[in-house]
């Protein structure tokens, strides 16, 4: 059994996220060259190599994006270890963004419990579509982001989890086969509005536009008012809405993602931990979640 350092961890999670050793190296407050030996002597313990060079960029081989997963989560708990033993009390504010759906309808219960337990620390948060989650967390607006990403999880995660889809109308709305589907969906950009429209497009199903809104409250008025059908989690879609599947394809999974800003302070360690955990029991209770 190997033991591997833990600020051999942290230099391959600054490594991944800088896209560079220089860069990398610059962020760690090191020279280049002790990024590269610390890299080297990392694949040296594993016995395998953990990026590629494609051109002038790095990519994480299969070995390494495996490993970074497990670093971030480990460099998340070893943080806040640390912090619990000389700081027992967090303070301070952390800023959280969300998608729509997951702050109104799953995540205001983990972050009250949050709340109430520390309530030294205050939460901001805020809702956006995923992609400008994760494009603003780059930008330092966020400590800590719940994402969702249609396709490969972002290297960043800090733990990933999968989300089944739902069609989502009300009871006695019909769906004429040779009529257009009409959607109700988030704005461009949003993953379940490409989820919907790839379904329909490889069923070879027309579809349009019927309603679009950037909140939950606004489509699902638009549902309710029997404009259309719309997609969401299935872990997050309102009771009362009917969950439609008659005469329409099965919408691919997505990714959900918790991801975490740079320097961290210890509140905002705390509480991506305390996310992790409380997602990780609500979908290991689930016995349909994967």
């Amino acid at each position: 059994m190997i033991t591997i350092p833990t600020e051999l961890l942290r230099t391959l999670v600054a490594v991944t996220d800088a896209e560079g050793m220089t860069r990398a190296a610059e962020r760690l407050g090191r020279t280049q060259p002790a990024v590269s030996l610390q890299i080297k002597r990392l694949e040296e313990l594993i016995g395998r190599p953990l990026f590629e060079r494609t051109g002038r960029a790095l990519r994480l081989t299969p070995a390494g994006d495996i490993l970074t997963g497990y670093a971030r989560r480990i460099l998340l708990l070893h943080d806040e270890a640390v912090a619990r033993v000389l700081r027992p009390e967090p303070a301070g504010a952390v800023r959280v963004g969300l998608p729509n759906d997951f702050a109104v309808t799953l995540l205001p219960g983990i972050l009250g419990e949050f709340a109430m337990e520390f309530p030294a620390v205050s939460l901001e948060v805020g809702c956006a579509l995923s992609h400008s989650l994760l494009d603003r967390l780059s930008g330092g607006d966020w400590d800590v982001v719940i994402a969702m990403t249609g396709g490969e999880p972002h290297p960043s995660a800090a733990r990933i989890w999968r989300e089944s889809l739902v069609w989502c109308g009300v009871e006695g709305m019909g769906l004429d086969d040779g009529a257009p589907v009409p959607l109700i969906v988030y704005p461009e950009g949003c993953t379940y509005r490409r989820r919907m429209i790839d379904a329909l497009e490889r069923a070879g199903r027309g579809w349009r536009v019927a309603y679009s809104s950037a909140s939950l409250a606004g489509l699902t008025a638009a549902v309710q008012a029997g404009l259309g059908v719309t997609a969401l989690s299935a872990r997050t879609a309102p009771p009362g809405l009917i969950h439609k599947s008659t005469g329409l394809p099965r919408l691919a999974d997505v990714s959900v993602g918790l991801y975490t800003g740079e320097g961290l302070a210890d509140a905002a360690v705390r509480l991506a931990n305390f996310m992790i955990a409380a997602l990780d029991k609500a979908h290991n209770k689930d016995p349909g979640s994967p």
